[in-house]
């Protein structure tokens, strides 16, 4: 009992932020995701994403595998798990923080629309010193969504994985470089093969 109830506050934690967060998007003045933004996120962090049920089995049981037989750490979390920890900000390396996860992030994915969910996490992510959330990105680093090249949108989308530096620090940079490297030439491979990406071809992504 106590247990559920805390899967329950912790839910109505998800959707209240979530849901606030969506309405944002849509009124709120100033920087917004694009619709190239959400295909990277897609392309870098969770490619099924538009074929699971916000949680990816094969992810998980590569990241079980390399952890187990490897004992290296590789990321299994789709971008609704993702949400859900961003939005609890519960990071504790424990099976029951995990189950928690894995069961809100698929309640998300039934409630919101999965162009939102991915539009959602990058509109509250933590993207570095002094950047938490899209718009605090987006002023640091004086990048206009509307008018940002591929590679300014690429090195956004790449400070998830390795977030900026309170100081300057070359090494953290290159790999945010190398990162968006990464995400642009996936983005160019799928162009190019014409396999069906969730992101190019479901659902429609506002700009305005």
């Amino acid at each position: 009992m106590r247990l559920m109830k805390q899967i329950t506050r912790l839910w109505n934690e998800v959707l209240t932020t979530s849901s606030t967060a969506l309405v944002e998007l849509e009124s709120a003045p100033g920087p917004k995701p694009t619709r190239e933004m959400c295909t990277l996120l897609v392309l870098g962090e969770d490619r099924r994403y538009y074929f699971h049920s916000g949680v990816d089995p094969i992810a998980l049981a590569r990241s079980v595998w390399m952890t187990c037989v490897y004992g290296r750490r590789q990321g299994g979390s789709t971008i609704a798990m993702q949400l859900v920890r961003t939005i609890t900000g519960r990071y504790q390396r424990t099976i029951w923080r995990k189950v928690t996860e894995i069961a809100l992030a698929v309640r998300i994915t039934h409630s919101f629309d999965r162009t939102d969910i991915a539009r959602i996490y990058l509109w509250l992510a933590y993207y570095g010193w002094n950047m938490h959330g899209f718009q605090d990105a987006c002023n640091r680093l004086s990048l206009a969504p509307l008018t940002a090249s591929s590679i300014e949108s690429a090195q956004l989308v790449a400070r998830l994985k390795y977030p900026q530096p309170r100081f300057e620090n070359g090494h953290q940079l290159h790999r945010i470089s190398q990162r968006a490297q990464h995400l642009l030439a996936l983005n160019a491979r799928y162009m190019r093969s014409g396999t069906v990406l969730g992101t190019l071809n479901h659902g429609t992504i506002s700009n305005s």
